[in-house]
C-alpha cells in the first residue's frame, strides 16, 4: 500500500480541503492502491477535477461540510450582496438590476427566479402592466430573501454532497445502499428537528381545542400508515373499475440504458458505460421516454390507467414499475409500444432486450393486480410486512434510506396515472352526511368516498376518462384577503397595501451597503447614508425613462429596508398625485411574501355551482412557550 510522500502532504491537505470524513477517506483509499507516487497524484488530480465540476468551480472547489449555522450565514451573506447590487444600480434599468442579479447567482450555481419571456419582452420595452411588475419584484425580492437563499443553498448542499459521493462511488449494495451514509444521517437529524419543531408548535381553533402540529400531522396522508391505505384503496378501486369494463392488468417494469447506472450490483465495481449522469438525469429519462409512450398511445387510441412506483436500483440510479389496465385487445399495442421506445436509446446494448423493459400478464385466476404492486408500495413507505428488500437488506432500514432518496433527489415515488381526482376525495371524507335532497349527488359520492370505495367515487365523478375540469366535483380554492389598513391606496406600481414587499427584508438591508466591497466608502458607518444612497439612486432611474417614474417607488420598496417614514416619503413624491380614496369595502388580496401572487387556500369542493365548505376551522400557531397568544398566526390548511 502506497504511503503519502513527505512532500506531497500539504498539497494533499489543500486539495482535500472543504471535503467530509468520507470522501477524504474514499480518495485516500483510491490513493493508496496506485503503484506509484505520480499516477497517485494524478489520481487524485482527476477526482478533484470532477469533484469541481459538480461544485461549478473550474479551477477549484469551496467549503461544503458546513454546518447548519454557516448555512444561513452564508444565505444572509448573499442575501445582502444582492440588495447592495439593487441598490447601486445608479440608474439602470429595471432588466440590467434583474439580469445582474441572475449573473450573481449562477456564479455560485444557484437557480434563479425566471420570468417568463413575454415580461422579459415588457421589461425591455418599459411596458409593463401592474401584475407584470409585480412579478419583477418578486424576482428581485427573493433575490434579497435570505429565507429564500436558505433554501436554495440547503438543497443545493445535498445534491452536490450525494453527487459527490457517487462520483466516489460510496452509493452501493456494497457501501451504502440507495443513499449515501452521510446524505441518510444529515437527513436524519433534519427530520429530528421538523419534528421536534412539531412537537414544539401548538395549534388553537376558534373553539379553544389545541393539539401539538406533531399530532395533527398524524390524522393526514403525511403519516405512512394512512398514506398506505390510501394508496391501496385508490390501487384497489382501479382494479374494481377494471374488472367491471372488462379490461386486462399488466404489470410493466421501465429502467434505463447503462450509461445512467454508476456501478454493478454484483461486484460494486464501478461501471465503465457511466457517463456521470446522476438519479436526476435518469428520471428525466424515464419521464421523457414515458411522455412520448402515452402520446404514441393516444395516436392510436389507446388510453390506459393506473398507478406508477419510481424505486431506486442500490446504486440510486431510478427505475419504473407500472400497474396499467388496458382493453385486453389493445395489450399486444401497449406493449409493443413500451418496448419500442424503451429500446430506442442504445437498444443494441448488451442485455438491452432483457433488462430495459419487461412486461407480466396478470393473471386473475392467479392473483389480484393489487398484490403486484402492494410489495412496492410498502417497500418505498415503511417495510412494514416485509423482511428484505430485492437486495436481501433488511426492508425497514431500507426504507428509510429510500424516503432519503427520493427527498434528496427530489423524485416523486408515487403517481396516479389517468383516474380522478383525489383532493375531492380527501375534502369529501371530511363532511358529515348531506341531509339536504337537493344535492343528493354530492350525498352519493360522498357515501362512496367515506365507505373506501374508490371504484364507485370514480365512476360518479366521471368516469376514469373524464377531464379533470369535467368532474362532478373539483376542489374549491378561495384567494385570500386582508383588512385595509389605510384610508388610500396609491395606484400603479405603487400599491404597497395589496403588495406588501417591503417589510421582507427591512432588518438586514439597513447594513448591507455597510458589509461589502466599496460601499463602505460612500456610507461610512452610518444608516441614514444608506437611506440618503438610496434615495440619490432613485432620482437617477427616475430620469432614465418616462415608464421609470412609476416603476421606481417600488424598487425601492422591495430593496431600500428603510423606515417608515423615509418610504412613504418617497413614495409620496413619486406618485402622490395617483393617490385615491379606497372603495368603502375595499378588501386587498394577501400576497406571499414577495408581493407576486395572491394566496389561495383549499376551503372545500365545488359542483355545479354548488360550494361546501369543509375547512371550517382558523387556527392560530404559538410556540409552547410563547407567551403572546396571536404570535405566528397561521391558517392550519393540513389539519384533517
Amino acid at each position: 500500500m502506497l504511503n503519502v510522500h513527505e512532500h506531497d502532504k500539504h498539497w494533499l491537505d489543500s486539495k482535500l480541503y472543504g471535503l467530509p470524513s468520507p470522501h477524504r477517506v474514499a480518495i485516500m483509499r483510491q490513493y493508496r492502491k496506485k503503484p506509484n507516487r505520480s499516477e497517485a497524484n494524478l489520481s487524485v488530480l482527476h477526482l478533484t477535477k470532477r469533484i469541481a465540476a459538480v461544485m461549478g468551480k473550474d479551477k477549484h472547489f469551496y467549503h461544503v461540510n458546513i454546518e447548519q449555522q454557516d448555512l444561513m450565514q452564508r444565505a444572509k451573506q448573499h442575501a445582502r450582496r444582492c440588495i447592495q447590487i439593487t441598490a447601486q444600480a445608479e440608474g439602470k434599468r429595471l432588466l440590467t438590476i434583474y439580469n445582474t442579479l441572475l449573473h450573481y447567482m449562477a456564479c455560485y450555481s444557484i437557480k434563479p427566479p425566471k420570468l417568463s419571456e413575454t415580461i422579459i419582452n415588457h421589461l425591455k420595452l418599459d411596458t409593463l402592466d401592474e401584475i407584470d411588475l409585480a412579478q419583477v419584484y418578486g424576482a428581485l425580492a427573493r433575490a434579497g430573501d435570505e429565507i429564500w437563499w436558505k433554501r436554495k443553498l440547503r438543497k443545493q448542499r445535498n445534491l452536490q454532497i450525494e453527487t459527490i459521493s457517487r462520483e466516489l462511488n460510496l452509493v452501493s449494495k456494497q457501501k451504502g445502499i440507495y443513499a449515501s451514509n452521510i446524505t441518510v444521517s444529515n437527513f436524519q437529524t433534519q427530520w429530528q428537528n421538523n419534528q421536534q419543531l412539531l412537537e414544539n408548535t401548538i395549534a388553537t381553533n376558534e373553539h379553544g381545542y389545541s393539539a401539538s402540529l406533531a399530532e395533527l400531522s398524524k390524522l393526514n396522508v403525511s403519516n405512512p400508515a394512512i398514506r398506505k391505505a390510501e394508496l391501496m384503496v385508490r390501487i384497489r378501486g382501479f382494479e374494481d373499475y377494471a374488472k367491471e369494463m372488462d379490461y386486462s392488468a399488466l404489470f410493466l417494469t421501465m429502467t434505463t440504458p447503462s450509461k445512467y447506472h454508476r456501478c454493478f450490483a454484483r461486484t460494486g465495481d464501478e461501471n465503465p458505460n457511466w457517463n456521470g449522469a446522476t438519479p436526476l438525469d435518469a428520471q428525466e429519462y424515464l419521464n421523457r421516454t414515458f411522455a412520448r409512450i402515452r402520446a404514441a398511445l393516444a395516436r392510436e387510441q389507446t388510453t390506459p390507467f393506473g398507478f406508477r412506483v419510481a424505486e431506486p436500483h442500490h446504486d440510486g440510479t431510478p427505475h419504473w414499475h407500472l400497474l396499467l389496465f388496458i382493453p385486453t385487445e389493445q395489450q399486444q399495442t401497449l406493449v409493443d409500444t413500451f418496448t419500442h421506445y424503451c429500446l430506442e436509446e442504445d437498444g443494441d446494448e448488451q442485455g438491452a432486450k432483457e433488462r430495459r423493459f419487461k412486461v407480466e400478464y396478470i393473471d386473475p385466476a392467479k392473483g389480484s393486480a393489487t398484490g403486484y404492486i402492494m410489495k412496492y408500495i410498502y417497500k418505498n413507505i415503511d417495510g412494514e410486512g416485509i423482511e428484505y428488500d430485492s437486495y436481501g437488506k433488511d426492508a425497514s432500514s431500507s426504507a428509510i434510506r429510500i424516503k432519503v432518496w427520493a427527498s434528496c433527489w427530489g423524485i416523486r415515488q408515487f403517481q396516479q396515472v389517468g383516474g380522478v381526482g383525489v383532493t375531492p376525495w380527501r375534502e369529501l371524507r371530511r363532511l358529515d352526511a348531506i341531509k339536504d335532497p337537493s344535492l343528493d349527488w354530492i350525498e352519493a359520492i360522498r357515501k362512496a368516498a367515506d365507505s373506501s370505495n374508490w371504484a364507485l367515487y370514480t365512476q360518479l365523478m366521471g368516469g376514469v376518462f373524464c377531464k379533470r375540469v369535467e368532474q362532478t366535483i373539483r376542489p374549491l380554492y378561495k384567494t385570500q384577503t386582508c383588512a385595509l389598513q389605510a384610508s388610500t391606496i396609491n395606484s400603479g406600481a405603487t400599491n404597497t397595501q395589496s403588495k406588501p414587499i417591503a417589510a421582507l427584508i427591512q432588518e438586514q438591508s439597513r447594513n448591507a451597503l455597510q458589509e461589502y466591497g466599496n460601499s463602505q466608502k460612500e456610507c461610512g458607518n452610518y444608516p441614514e447614508n444608506s437611506d440618503n444612497l438610496l434615495r440619490e439612486s432613485a432620482n437617477r432611474m427616475r430620469k432614465s425613462s418616462p415608464a421609470m417614474q412609476e416603476t421606481i417607488s417600488g424598487t425601492v420598496a422591495v430593496f431600500s429596508g428603510l423606515d417608515t417614514g423615509l418610504a412613504s416619503g418617497i413614495d409620496a413624491e413619486i406618485a402622490g398625485t395617483h393617490s385615491e380614496l379606497a372603495p368603502e369595502n375595499y378588501q386587498p388580496l394577501k400576497t406571499n411574501r414577495y408581493g407576486d401572487s395572491a394566496l389561495t387556500q383549499l376551503k372545500g369542493i365545488v359542483s355545479f355551482g354548488v360550494e361546501i365548505i369543509t375547512r371550517v376551522h382558523t387556527w392560530t400557531l404559538a410556540t409552547k412557550s410563547q407567551v403572546q397568544r396571536n404570535a405566528f398566526c397561521s391558517h392550519l390548511e393540513f389539519c384533517q
